[in-house]
């Protein structure tokens, strides 16, 4: 931690901080505490194989490029598995991220989800937390239309077989180490405002150079890389103070008479006892 952080913090609460426009989220391990690639591998029985890949594209050991499509070739989900996956999101959702994110659309904050996780289930599993999908990036993918009952022609609720098994990923920058950067621009782009960045890998870090704050989240698993080269570390696991770090002083004025005010103040609480740590 570093030296001086007590006396910024204080600074800080006292400060005309001036707030952020755009709050741009993780999704595994940031506002579910899974990572949505190891549990289809943890059904299938290949857990701890691809968990390993997993942890050493998320802490920078190796490029995310490198081991996607291993990892989803070695699975191998169905359409219908995918699907699965977002009620798991659901249901392992961070303490107090539905309060954080229906706190800030109440300040008429637009908020974002840039994942490198699967689009059929992270962009619904959005969707329901109330981020509208134009703004959720993830990776899509291709299924094999030869795979499952291929020759059956009866069709699901949403038109597709449930069955067809994963082909390949889409060409997308979401599948490099360094690909959030180029996605969040895009995202941004035109808009004026300041942008927060709250992630838990390496790729967060990499996207820090288009964003004004990069917040690193420890609450499911802290990183070293992230823990050392995030501008604001959060080692709770709580999002409450993201809501605190997101707004100015006039904004958390304007959440105390309102439902909102007890998770800002258990964001300003965690900030006081440390556990939120300024690095810049």
């Amino acid at each position: 931690m570093p030296q001086n952080n007590d006396s910024f913090k204080t600074r800080w609460l006292q400060s005309n901080w001036p707030g952020f426009d755009f709050i741009i989220f993780d999704c595994d391990s940031t506002l579910s505490t899974i990572e949505g690639i190891d549990e289809l591998a943890r059904k299938k029985g290949k857990f701890a194989e691809v968990k390993r890949m997993t942890d050493a594209a998320m802490d920078g050991e190796v490029h995310l490029q490198s081991v996607y499509d291993r990892r989803l070739e070695l699975l191998s989900p169905t359409r219908a598995e995918i699907r699965e996956l977002e009620l798991h999101y659901r249901q392992t959702l961070v303490p107090r991220a539905a309060e954080v994110i229906q706190a800030l659309q109440h300040l008429k904050k637009e908020l974002f989800i840039v994942s490198g996780g699967l689009l059929g289930a992270v962009r619904p599993f959005g969707e329901w937390l109330g981020i509208p999908a134009r703004n959720i990036r993830a990776v899509d993918v291709r299924y094999n239309r030869l795979s499952g009952a291929w020759w059956d022609y009866q069709q699901d609720q949403w038109g597709q077989r449930p069955d067809e098994k994963y082909l390949d990923s889409e060409e997308t920058p979401l599948v490099e180490s360094h690909g959030k950067a180029e996605v969040i621009a895009d995202l941004l782009r035109g808009r004026s405002g300041r942008s927060i960045l709250v992630g838990d890998g390496m790729s967060d870090v990499a996207a820090h150079p288009v964003v004004d704050l990069m917040a690193g989240f420890g609450g499911v698993v802290a990183r070293q890389g992230v823990v050392q080269a995030a501008d604001v570390f959060i080692h709770c696991n709580s999002l409450a103070p993201v809501l605190a770090l997101a707004l100015s002083p006039a904004e958390r004025q304007r959440l105390q008479a309102t439902p909102y005010r007890p998770v800002l103040e258990e964001g300003l609480a965690f900030i006081a006892q440390g556990k939120v740590v300024f690095n810049q």
